[in-house]
């Protein structure tokens, strides 16, 4: 128990966002799933960020780079200059829309919507805490296939299961399997919570 704290106490958080008051929570939050978690930076734009990143190293990234529903032209480039200069950072996008695009493209390592319960942030950046300590690389369990990722986009263009089977050279039961699989680690509750999730 205390190896875990011990190495638990150098995860190093920042946070981005224009919404002071979700960026208030978030902190509240993670305090009390794991009081030892160091806030690096909580700031509202990208050079204030980018300025915190140069002098420490930062383990997860929570951040809002949404406009409209949608993650603006800066929110995407600045996600692919953290790529390619902090590879081992994992990169949480949170938005009050439901959509997460970015993540079933593998954009992004995690996404969590400001419309779930508290219950389900809870369990979501425990998730990701833990995770971050298990592998060095990308976490398994927030991370999706190249075929489930090609078996939702399918699915998010309307076409159905038997198309995407003949499609892929696939069989409906290995299509079929991906999707429940897919459903499962996006933390979805069944095929109607999938369908708002493709949708939104």
């Amino acid at each position: 128990m205390e190896k875990k704290l011990e190495r638990a106490q150098f995860l190093n958080v920042a946070l981005m966002g224009g919404d002071s008051y979700a960026r208030h929570g978030i902190t509240a939050l993670l305090h009390n799933i794991a009081p030892e978690t160091h806030i690096v930076i909580s700031a509202g734009d990208y050079i204030q960020l980018d300025n915190a990143l140069k002098k420490c190293t930062v383990d997860i990234l929570l951040l809002s780079g949404v406009e409209n529903n949608r993650p603006g032209f800066d929110c995407l480039e600045y996600i692919k200059k953290i790529h390619i200069n902090y590879p081992q950072m994992m990169i949480c996008m949170y938005s009050v829309s439901s959509g997460s695009l970015l993540w079933v493209r593998g954009d992004i390592d995690a996404y969590i919507s400001l419309q779930l319960p508290i219950y389900q942030w809870r369990s979501r950046l425990q998730k990701m805490i833990g995770t971050r300590y298990q592998r060095e690389d990308k976490p398994v369990v927030l991370s999706l296939t190249p075929g489930e990722w090609r078996v939702l986009k399918e699915l998010k263009n309307g076409l159905d299961i038997r198309y995407i089977a003949e499609r892929e050279k696939l069989s409906y039961r290995r299509v079929s399997a991906l999707k429940n699989s897919a459903i499962r680690k996006l933390g979805l509750r069944n095929k109607t919570d999938l369908l708002v999730f493709l949708t939104s």
